[in-house]
């Protein structure tokens, strides 16, 4: 089971000083088989405020456990981590093993390949949820055969869901977001888009998920 964790930053200088002893531990978990792609995300004036792992784990417990051993957490560096259980209904593994080197390379600064994850929560209403939905999927193919869509699936609680956009701006990556049906018929009841900078991808733990990617 995949499980999505937002780890807030709450003291810059913490991080920068834990951030050899975390990179060491993320590196130590994607051999493991636990984390399949992670980095930072970014604010609208390109400032790092978060990170955005995706782990496998057999439970949510697990998963808690591999947030709450990062080193950035041990140093009391994070204001909070959310974790969610997540469903990947796809992946484009060549824009993010790119968006992947794109970051190794420069940080990703000036790069064509730049993700925006959208963290997406959805209204209470379950039945416009459901009627919206094929249109959803349907949007999420043409973004896809454009090669605009890196990543998507919903919570497992149908609460929300992570929608990841290859995009050359983040103005690209809203207008994505804003053109689903989900925003335009109302879904969304909260959306944060964040620049995602991917410092790692376990290939092999997203492409087992590859078999709902048409549906």
């Amino acid at each position: 089971m995949k499980f999505i964790n937002v780890a807030r930053y709450k003291d810059l200088e913490t991080i920068a000083g834990a951030r050899p002893a975390h990179f060491a531990y993320a590196d130590r978990l994607r051999a493991q088989g636990k984390l399949a792609i992670g980095g930072p995300v970014l604010d609208e004036s390109g400032r790092r405020i978060a990170l955005l792992f995706i782990y496998e784990a057999v439970s949510k417990d697990e998963a808690l456990v591999f947030a709450q051993d990062d080193p950035f957490a041990l140093a009391n560096a994070l204001s909070s981590y959310e974790i969610s259980e997540w469903r990947l209904r796809g992946a484009n593994l060549e824009l993010l093993i790119e968006a992947n080197r794109a970051t190794r390379r420069s940080g990703g600064e000036g790069s064509q390949s730049r993700l925006f994850a959208n963290y997406a929560k959805y209204a209470a209403d379950r039945s416009r949820l459901a009627a919206v939905r094929p249109a959803h999927w349907e949007y999420d193919r043409t973004l896809r055969k454009a090669g605009k869509l890196a990543m998507a699936g919903p919570l497992a609680d149908d609460r929300g869901g992570l929608f990841v956009y290859n995009a050359a701006s983040r103005e690209e990556a809203m207008s994505c977001l804003e053109h689903d049906p989900f925003a335009v018929e109302g879904v969304f009841a909260n959306c944060e888009l964040f620049e995602w900078r991917i410092e790692g991808v376990n290939a092999d733990l997203l492409a087992s998920d590859l078999s709902s990617w048409n549906e």
